[in-house]
């Protein structure tokens, strides 16, 4: 397995073995912080009474491939530039902008249950304002309903 040159060239394997530890450790970490985003997106989903559909967890599955799939071409990178450089910076800078992008997905997952909350909170408040006008609204569409209604018995 080509990965750094110049541990490879130079016999190094003790070397060449810590980097490969330190790749293993960034993508572990990559592959953990969508799990902890999937399970914050599903406990938001449970509390709020959200349908869990196949269609997220896709989703969670396709973030996975694009993300370890620029973890592959940062870690190529990281090969070309093995000659150069002595760590695989590309790859390291790579998996903490993921882990801060899924961090702050966690966060937003955290405050958007409080936001749905307070959100509930002021619209039953203003139904109980406007009840007349539900009320009102409601008896307009049911005559509407009615007057459809009766229009489909006529023309059949």
């Amino acid at each position: 397995m080509l990965l750094f040159i110049p541990s490879i060239i130079n016999e190094d394997w003790s070397r060449f073995n810590a980097l490969v530890t330190v790749l293993v450790v960034l993508y572990a970490c990559v592959f953990v912080s969508v799990l902890i985003d999937l399970f914050f997106g599903v406990k938001r989903a449970k509390r709020l009474k959200i349908a869990r559909t196949s269609f997220g967890y896709r989703r969670t599955i396709t973030k996975l491939t694009s993300y370890f799939g620029l973890m592959l071409m940062l870690t190529i990178a990281d090969v070309a530039a093995s000659v150069i450089l002595k760590m695989p910076y590309f790859t390291v800078i790579g998996a903490i902008g993921i882990v801060i992008v899924e961090a702050k997905s966690v966060y937003e997952n955290l405050k958007q249950e409080e936001k749905s909350v307070e959100e509930v909170q002021k619209a039953l408040l203003k139904l109980f304002e406007n009840k007349e006008e539900i009320k009102s609204l409601i008896s307009f569409l049911n005559s509407q309903n009615q007057v459809n209604h009766d229009t489909k018995r006529i023309t059949q």
